[in-house]
């Protein structure tokens, strides 16, 4: 079974951006988890989060479907999900499911970051 590794800290001025880091692998055994870590954000109040894939060496449907799930949870009340540092195999993927026409891609955690700022 692909283990998955989530880390989690804040960013921005405020501390006001949660940004999620994926190391692993995400299949349908352990979507599960991302999708746990993802809930307890939201429910601790974090509406903006960036997800830092610079360590994520594959995400099957099933990951991908808990992005698409929380989407209408995170865009209440200005937040959003943002992906940051998507290695180009996986950036292929996301485009042939929808995910960057849903969601905002950057080369850089600092990028996604600085737009939550800016209100973008």
């Amino acid at each position: 079974m692909p283990e998955v590794k989530i880390g989690e800290n804040k960013a921005g001025p405020n501390s006001e951006v949660s940004v999620l880091r994926l190391e692993g692998s995400i299949d349908a055994y352990n979507s599960e988890l991302l999708s746990a870590k993802l809930m307890d954000l939201i429910e601790r109040g974090s509406k903006k989060i960036v997800v830092d894939c610079s360590k994520l060496k594959f995400i099957s449907s099933s990951g991908m479907g808990v992005f698409l799930a929380i989407e209408d949870d995170v865009n209440e009340g200005g937040g959003g999900l943002k992906f940051a540092c998507v290695p180009e195999t996986i950036l292929n993927v996301f485009s042939k499911v929808g995910l960057t026409d849903l969601f905002r891609v950057y080369a850089k955690e600092e990028l996604a970051v600085e737009d939550f700022v800016k209100g973008v």
